[in-house]
């Protein structure tokens, strides 16, 4: 699994995992009482049951760790299907499930699975960069149709509708393996490089001891590479990124 990567120790290509901060889980938000969650979350249903999930999954993942319900024959029971664009708000920084690819274009597992169900559809998807602390926003203005894409999202929103969680993994600090420290005491004093983000500073000033650990905090713009970077360059000692992220990029 996943999380199986985000031991501490544990060495993922290039990086060291020296401490596991918290856990996160990924979904797909809409508008409350919004129709189109239906056709998507029976397109999903579909899509998991003849394994087409499973298959970007595992192009896209170490392994399938999602957790989609399946059920063939889910949109039997619409009698049409309205033809349509579907505005799709996903986080540009969220690799391996959206980003932006060297050609400005978004990729990455949510991108492809929201593409599929698209396919399914009949409709169009669209992509538009959103960022997980603005999804309320992005919907009531109905500047994107859902939040899919590298969506944080808590399942319990009251203020609109959150599909069930379909991936979960956990943030870590990483540091180089050949260089870096091999724990978390050894980054005494230490710089860390973490996404621009206010989720992520917040994170850190929870833990008062773990904050007082390091010497500076480098906020970063550019998402996994810019961290990354950062970590092989030697400008920060260690970086906070997804085990997710790190699974795939890391080999």
């Amino acid at each position: 699994m996943l999380l199986g990567l985000s031991g501490c120790g544990k060495i993922v290509g290039r990086y060291r995992v020296v401490e596991t901060l918290s856990e996160q889980s990924y979904a797909i938000g809409f508008r409350n009482d919004d129709y189109v969650r239906y056709y998507v979350e029976a397109a999903l249903q579909e899509l998991a049951a003849d394994g087409t999930i499973s298959g970007l999954a595992n192009t896209w993942f170490i392994e399938d760790n999602t957790s989609f319900a399946a059920r063939q024959g889910a949109l039997g029971q619409f009698d049409g299907i309205p033809r349509r664009t579907l505005l799709v708000g996903c986080d540009p920084d969220a690799y391996p499930l959206s980003y932006l690819d060297e050609s400005g274009n978004y990729a990455g597992f949510d991108v492809e699975l929201a593409r599929a169900v698209c396919s399914r559809l009949g409709w169009t998807a669209q992509f538009i960069s959103v960022k997980s602390e603005n999804a309320y926003d992005e919907l009531m203005s109905s500047n994107v149709d859902c939040v899919w894409g590298g969506m944080t999202l808590d399942p319990d929103e009251k203020d609109f509708t959150v599909l069930t969680p379909y991936l979960t993994d956990e943030l870590v600090i990483i540091t180089r393996a050949d260089t870096g420290a091999k724990t978390l005491r050894g980054l005494k004093g230490a710089s860390l490089a973490i996404s621009v983000e206010q989720k992520y500073m917040d994170l850190l000033q929870a833990d008062e001891k773990l904050m007082s650990r390091f010497g500076e905090i480098k906020r970063l713009t550019g998402g996994l590479q810019a961290l990354l970077d950062a970590v092989n360059d030697g400008s920060a000692s260690a970086a906070l990124v997804s085990s997710t992220a790190i699974s795939r990029f890391g080999g």
